[in-house]
């Protein structure tokens, strides 16, 4: 027993002295001294001051960007705006009005029948051709040509002979007497010339031919043939554009780059939206290639008619830049009205974009 105290006082003794020493081994932390007042407040002043630092520069780089961003003033883009208003509407009449003008579907009859020069065996025969023709201005022409070249029997020099007047010519006739016309009517007329010479060479009943149209003008009239596109019209060569790009060039001077890509689509190209009939949307122009001549002309859907347009007339004084314009956007507002109708008094909103250092309309403005 008295054993066994002992060991356990060594144990005893052995963890006691393992106690300080882990307590003499460890370094006791050091209390920290609280702030004065006067110190509390010189911290608080410093972030105060920190934060108002931070402040003022988030505030600077929002008014900064703000400012970078901010809307033209208008009188820096008024000008621009005008012009890009006022063309506006020819290319919009193009695109979505009734378009360019086309040549009426005319088509021609045509015919032919022989006279001859000379006499007995010196005789010669040929072929005198024409063709008719249905106007809406002068009813029913007939182009034909009455003059020939030809070499006489027994000659070795040919002619230039026109059988309807019996003369031999001097040369070639110029071009703008390669044809002559006539009007065919039913009833004769008293007091005007009656073509005789038709009427005794095409041999048709109560049809009478007079010269009503000696100084006609061929050119103004386009000839269809049934190799013609049927839903496409030939549009008129005088009316300033031969191609589709002639399109594209006008309507790239007013419309963004947005804009042309809607327009090459929807009108200048054409889309299939789906496979069913009446899926597909056919361009209101395309460049055409004439199967018979080979030359490429400018052509229009016939079967689209365009919007009924209204010409507007626009108070420039009452132009305004809307809010939430940028600096890259504008969205503006102006007064309008019909052409001779200023009682009908509109307000229009139009949207502009600034493409490659210059502003375009980016939304049709009829």
């Amino acid at each position: 027993m008295e054993e066994n105290k002992k060991q356990d006082n060594a144990v005893d003794e052995a963890e006691k002295g393992s106690l300080d020493q882990v307590k003499k081994n460890t370094k006791k932390k050091k209390k920290r001294a609280p702030l004065s007042p006067a110190n509390k407040k010189k911290l608080i002043a410093a972030i105060v001051a920190v934060a108002l630092v931070i402040a003022i520069l988030t505030t600077v780089l929002v008014v900064r960007a703000v400012k970078n961003n901010r809307a033209p003033e208008l009188a820096t883009v008024r000008d621009r705006y005008i012009e890009l208003i006022s063309n506006a509407h020819a290319v919009n009449e193009i695109l979505w009005g009734e378009g360019l003008p086309t040549y009426p579907r005319i088509y021609s009859t045509g015919f032919s029948f022989k006279d001859s020069y000379g006499e007995g065996d010196k005789k010669t025969e040929k072929n005198i051709s024409g063709f008719v023709v249905e106007t809406e201005e002068f009813g029913t022409i007939v182009a034909y040509h009455a003059w020939m070249f030809f070499i006489p029997p027994g000659e070795e020099d040919g002619i230039y002979y026109d059988f309807e007047k019996d003369v031999t010519l001097s040369g070639k006739p110029d071009e703008d007497d390669f044809y002559r016309f006539a009007v065919r009517v039913e009833e004769e007329r008293e007091g005007e010339q009656k073509n005789t010479y038709l009427a005794e060479n095409i041999k048709t009943e109560e049809v009478y031919y007079y010269y009503d149209l000696e100084e006609f003008d061929l050119n103004s009239l386009w000839l269809y043939t049934e190799k013609d596109e049927p839903y496409y019209d030939y549009v008129k060569e005088n009316c300033g554009y031969l191609f589709v790009d002639d399109i594209k060039i006008a309507a790239q001077k007013v419309y963004s780059a947005a804009m042309m890509n809607a327009i090459n689509e929807g009108i200048l190209t054409g889309i299939t939206v789906s496979e069913r009939p009446g899926g597909t949307l056919y361009p209101r122009y395309m460049d055409y290639e004439n199967t018979e001549s080979g030359e490429v002309f400018l052509v229009k859907f016939n079967q689209d008619e365009g919007y009924n347009l209204t010409e507007w007339v626009y108070d420039f004084d009452t132009m305004r830049i809307l809010p939430k314009s940028n600096r890259k956007t504008v969205k503006l507002s102006v007064e309008r009205h019909p052409t001779g109708k200023p009682e009908e008094r509109t307000t229009k909103t139009l949207t502009f974009v600034l493409e490659n250092g210059n502003w375009y309309l980016d939304a049709p403005s009829y």
